[in-house]
């Protein structure tokens, strides 16, 4: 398979409709469409938004929550050049009203809720306070008297949708997502139709994805590894997607049974979430081929747990928004051993090194330093921040992505944890990774995570944070006893506390600052203020 550089959004899914017209595309509880009818739809979405005055370079908000109406718009926006700006449907007014100031959104496409917080009335309170927001339509199954309705809309003629169709490039940008963002507001990440469309076509080829699969998009829509894997990939070879009704486990094995899922790519949260339910075994998954699993880190145990669990191959891999979520891949073919203990290796036509993070230098095979990639799943930027932008991604196009971690002499990767996540106790490098796999292998362990504490005298100390099994009883002698066989002396936790859950993002990542916040806050230890 090679990159095409001809490739836009919108022309992959006219190119998949007219090779798969009658294949199911979209399957919810509520709708089906096949892709002829996804891209008839998407055209006449295309043809409103245009009659809105949208045009191609607009920058176009949606806020909604998994449902066929936002797959539609997410094409729809694509194929007439407008920059799709994806937000989380979990921010707060607050939140909501500074990202679509910084990200200059023109006009905001929402849906009716989430959680009990209702769209557009949260939208109309903050509109006067977004002075380039001129427009709010709403889209799917929101209703509002306030704002009309995109399917009131009086589609344009086709031949102005030709036009613009047209004059989108592969090179322009096609939406821009947000970074987490915990301790400063999240970055713009602007991505092009060349990296996305691309990037999905090879995730569904190291996925051995065929038109006759059936992907279960289990992860909000507005997630970069969920656009890449499950809408982008599932597009480029004439798949099925199925759209839950929500992210409630029960949910998402029931769809798994009825709609025969057989992709199912996930955060570990989310896996052991499911696999942990006291009912699971009750539950048919037996038609789960494969997926990919990535967006924090998990144990070889854990890792094992899943894929025995589901009868599944389960692909190791690393990537971020930066990168289009796509870095690293390992095959179908390879051992578990390889597929638990590694990320893979770089996919095609993507360049890895190891930098070391004082001189940039390039470290050989077996030392730890910054992952750096390069090639076409690079971002194109911060939006409006080219400094960050400067930092980010260097003069010979490496972006550095803050991972900190080793390739072995087989060209696999491994990660040793976030760069900034490192605890320096006394001068030493310690990789919270390490000490979490090991934690994980006391069987009552469930859920950890290792943060630096502040220190008089070895500036950080370790913290191990952990949640046990339910109905399991842990004691920290237990936990100690197993790290101390392990784990080199400089790598006990000073300290270990409980929790009933470690706190967590919206995206199922572990929050680490919240959690080093509480840490502190029980151990009694004051942060410095910039780290509060």
């Amino acid at each position: 398979m090679i990159l095409r550089d001809d490739l836009t959004i919108g022309k992959l899914l006219r190119e998949t409709a007219a090779r798969y017209p009658e294949r199911p595309a979209i399957k919810s509880r509520a709708a089906e469409l096949s892709y002829r009818q996804l891209d008839e739809a998407v055209d006449i979405a295309a043809r409103r938004l245009i009659s809105c005055g949208i045009k191609k370079g607009d920058h176009v908000g949606t806020l909604c929550e998994t449902q066929v109406a936002e797959v539609v718009l997410y094409y729809a926006l694509a194929r007439i050049g407008a920059v799709n700006v994806m937000f989380n449907t979990s921010l707060k007014a607050a939140e909501l009203r500074e990202l679509l100031v910084n990200s200059d959104v023109s006009v905001l496409l929402t849906g009716s809720g989430y959680r009990g917080v209702n769209f557009p009335d949260v939208v109309l309170k903050i509109k006067k306070d977004c002075p380039v927001l001129r427009d709010v339509l709403l889209m799917g199954d929101g209703i509002s008297e306030d704002f009309r309705h995109l399917d009131s809309v009086e589609p344009c003629p086709e031949e102005e949708l030709a036009a613009a169709e047209a004059a989108v490039l592969p090179s322009d940008t096609a939406q821009i997502l947000f970074t987490s963002g915990t301790t400063s507001s999240p970055k713009m990440v602007m991505g092009s139709h060349y990296s996305r469309a691309n990037c999905g076509r090879f995730q569904a080829k190291d996925l051995g994805a065929k038109c006759e699969d059936i992907f279960l998009g289990a992860l909000p829509l507005f997630h970069c590894f969920s656009i890449s894997v499950n809408i982008m990939a599932a597009c480029s070879v004439g798949a099925c997607l199925v759209l839950p009704a929500s992210r409630r486990t029960s949910v998402l094995l029931s769809d798994i049974r009825d709609f025969k899922c057989t992709v199912f790519s996930s955060v570990p949260t989310l896996f052991f979430a499911i696999i942990r339910r006291p009912d699971f075994a009750s539950w048919d998954v037996s038609s789960i081929r494969t997926g990919f699993i990535g967006g924090s880190s998990y144990s070889k145990s854990q890792f094992e747990e899943i894929e025995k669990s589901f009868g599944m191959t389960l692909l190791s891999s690393l990537g971020q928004t930066e990168s289009t979520a796509g870095t690293t891949t390992s095959d179908l073919t390879d051992d578990l051993e390889v597929r638990a203990t590694t990320l893979g290796h770089m996919m095609d036509y993507v360049e890895g090194r190891i930098a070391d993070p004082d001189t940039n230098a390039t470290l050989p095979a077996g030392e730890q330093g910054e992952i750096c990639v390069r090639g076409y799943i690079v971002m194109q930027g911060y939006y409006k921040d080219p400094e960050a932008t400067a930092r980010a991604i260097d003069s010979e196009g490496w972006l550095h992505t803050g991972d900190w971690g080793w390739f072995g002499e087989d060209g696999y990767l491994r990660l040793s944890g976030r760069l900034k996540e490192l605890i320096i106790r006394g001068g030493e490098n310690i990789s919270p990774v390490e000490i979490q796999n090991a934690a994980y292998e006391v069987p009552s362990v469930r859920t950890c995570k290792a943060v630096g504490v502040p220190d008089p005298h070895y500036g950080e100390e370790i913290c191990l944070c952990v949640a046990g099994q339910k109905g399991s009883e842990i004691t920290e002698n237990t936990i100690r006893a197993h790290l101390s066989e392990v784990l080199s002396e400089y790598k006990q936790p000073r300290y270990i506390l409980f929790f009933r859950e470690l706190p967590v993002k919206n995206t199922g990542k572990i929050d680490n600052v919240k959690l080093r916040k509480e840490a502190c806050d029980r151990l009694g230890i004051e942060l410095p203020e910039a780290q509060a």
